[in-house]
C-alpha cells in the first residue's frame, strides 16, 4: 500500500521546491473526480469538490503569504476573477435575474477562478502539472465506466435530463456519464483527450504512461452515443494535433487515421452529419435537436440581449431568464441556454467582461506562441514545449469547446479545465519551476543560529 501512495503523491513530494503539506498532492489527484461526481456528492449548493476547492484554496492562501511568489499568471487570474464578481452584482442590480440562479452562478464563477489561483499559487514544477494529468487520468476512467455502464445496461444516473417516462424515445440511447445531459459529457471527453495528450509527454512512469492513451481509446465511441457531432469533430482535432507532435505522426499516422475515418460507416456519417450542420446556418432542414444554426441564432440573441441591457449585460445566469421573457428575433427551436461561454459572458456580464475575456484568450496564445519561439531547438514533445504547444491548441479551439455543453460557468468540470489552463500558463511563465520569496514574517520567525564554537588551539 505504502508503494501506491508514493507513486500517487511523488510529483508533489518530488518537487525541488515544496513548501506545502504532502496531502495537497493527494487533493490535486482527487479534485478532478470531485468535480466529475457534481451534485452527485453532495447535499445542495455544497458538494465535494466545492470543499475540496475551498481547502486548495486557503492552502494557498497560506503559501503565499508565507513565500509571496510573485507571478503575472496568479495575479492575471485573480484579476479576472474579481472582475466577473463586480460586473455580475452591477448587471444584477440593473437586470435583477431571478436572484437563487444568480447567486448560484457567482457562487460557482467565483469557485472556478479560486481554484484557478489556488493551482497556480501550489504550482513548483513540471511535476505539479503532471499531477494535475494524472488527477484527470483517474477522472476519465470513473467518467468511462459510467458510460460503459449506461450503454450495457440502458439505465442512467438520477440526475439525467430525461424522466423515465421517455425511455422508449431514441434521446434516451444517448449517454450521459455521471452528468445531466449527453453534451457534458461530450464536453468533458474532449476537454480529457487534451489534458491526456500533456500526461502522455510528460509522464516519467513507463506504466502509467500507457493508461493516457488507453482512456482514450473508448473516447471516439463514447462520443458518438452522445449524439455530439462537435465533440467527434473536436475530438479528431485533437488527435491529428497529438500525431503532429511526432515525426512518424505526421508522416504516416494522420494519412492512417483520415483513412480510417473515412473507411468507417461512422466516420461517413461524421462528415454527413457536418455538412449537414453547416447547412442549418442557411436554414436548411435537419433532424438533428440542436443545429449549428439554432447555435448561431443564440449567438445573435445574446447580441439582442447585450445591446438591450445597454452593454451592462442581463446578469449572472440571467440568459435563459431573458430568453423566457423577453421576445427576441431570432427562432431556436425552444432552446434557451446560450451554448457557449462567449455568449454567456458577453450577455450576462456586459461588454467589459467579453473583452477582458477575449484579451486574456489572445494573450494566453501569444504567451504560448512566444514560448514556442523560444525554444525552437528543443524537442516538441518536451516539458518546456509541450505544454505551451497545447496550451495554444485549448486557446485557438476554445470558442467551439465552449459550445459542446448548454452552460459553462456554472459547470465543476469546466471550471477544473479553467484551472488546469491557468496552471499550464504558470509553467510557460517558468517551465524550470518558480522562484519564492519568504515574506517578511516568515524570516523575522526563523531560529536563532546556533552559538559559534570557539576556535581550538592546535
Amino acid at each position: 500500500m505504502s508503494a501506491r501512495i508514493d507513486d500517487v503523491t511523488k510529483p508533489v513530494r518530488g518537487a525541488t521546491q515544496r513548501p506545502t503539506p504532502r496531502w495537497v498532492g493527494w487533493f490535486l489527484i482527487a479534485t478532478p473526480s470531485l468535480a466529475a461526481a457534481g451534485p452527485l456528492w453532495g447535499a445542495g449548493p455544497w458538494t465535494t469538490f466545492r470543499a475540496a476547492v475551498a481547502v486548495l484554496f486557503l492552502t494557498a492562501a497560506w503559501d503565499w503569504w508565507r513565500f509571496q511568489d510573485r507571478s503575472r499568471t496568479f495575479f492575471t487570474a485573480l484579476g479576472i476573477g474579481l472582475a466577473f464578481q463586480v460586473s455580475g452584482l452591477i448587471a444584477f442590480a440593473f437586470s435583477t435575474p431571478p436572484a437563487d440562479a444568480a447567486w448560484h452562478e457567482l457562487l460557482s464563477v467565483g469557485l472556478m477562478f479560486a481554484l484557478a489561483v489556488a493551482l497556480v499559487q501550489l504550482y513548483r514544477t513540471a511535476e505539479t502539472v503532471l499531477t494535475v494529468a494524472r488527477g484527470w487520468l483517474y477522472m476519465a476512467v470513473l467518467v468511462e465506466v459510467v458510460g460503459v455502464w449506461e450503454v450495457v445496461t440502458g439505465r442512467h444516473l438520477p440526475n439525467y435530463h430525461l424522466t423515465a417516462d421517455r425511455s422508449g424515445t431514441p434521446a434516451w440511447n444517448d449517454i450521459a456519464g455521471p452528468f445531466g445531459a449527453p453534451s457534458q459529457l461530450a464536453a468533458v471527453l474532449v476537454m480529457a483527450a487534451v489534458v491526456m495528450a500533456v500526461g502522455w509527454s510528460l509522464e516519467h512512469d513507463r506504466k502509467l504512461r500507457w493508461a493516457y492513451l488507453a482512456v482514450c481509446v473508448p473516447m471516439p465511441y463514447l462520443l458518438w452515443r452522445t449524439g455530439s457531432t462537435l465533440g467527434l469533430l473536436l475530438f479528431l482535432v485533437v488527435t491529428v494535433c497529438w500525431l503532429a507532435v511526432y515525426r512518424w505522426g505526421r508522416r504516416v499516422g494522420i494519412a492512417v487515421l483520415a483513412v480510417v475515418v473515412l473507411a468507417l460507416p461512422q466516420g461517413r456519417a461524421l462528415f454527413v452529419s457536418v455538412a449537414q450542420q453547416v447547412g442549418s446556418l442557411f436554414g436548411e432542414p435537419t433532424d438533428a435537436a440542436f443545429t449549428a444554426g439554432d447555435a448561431f441564432n443564440l449567438l445573435r440573441d445574446g447580441a439582442v440581449l447585450l445591446v438591450r441591457s445597454t452593454w451592462i449585460g442581463v446578469g449572472p445566469a440571467g440568459f435563459p431568464h431573458a430568453m423566457t421573457t423577453r421576445s427576441t428575433p431570432y427562432f431556436t427551436h425552444g432552446v434557451i441556454t446560450p451554448h457557449s461561454a462567449l455568449v454567456e459572458v458577453a450577455s450576462q456580464y456586459g461588454i467589459s467582461m467579453f473583452v477582458l475575456v477575449t484579451l486574456a484568450g489572445f494573450g494566453l496564445a501569444k504567451w504560448a506562441v512566444d514560448r514556442l519561439r523560444r525554444t525552437a531547438r528543443q524537442p516538441l514533445r518536451g516539458a518546456p514545449r509541450i505544454v505551451a504547444m497545447w496550451t495554444l491548441v485549448v486557446a485557438l479551439m476554445w470558442p467551439w469547446l465552449t459550445m459542446l455543453g448548454p452552460t459553462y460557468l456554472d459547470q465543476s468540470v469546466p471550471a477544473l479545465f479553467v484551472a488546469t489552463i491557468a496552471i499550464w500558463a504558470r509553467h510557460i511563465e517558468r517551465p524550470l519551476g518558480r522562484r519564492v520569496r519568504p515574506s517578511e514574517a516568515a524570516l523575522r520567525n526563523l531560529p536563532p543560529a546556533p552559538p559559534a564554537q570557539p576556535d581550538k588551539e592546535q
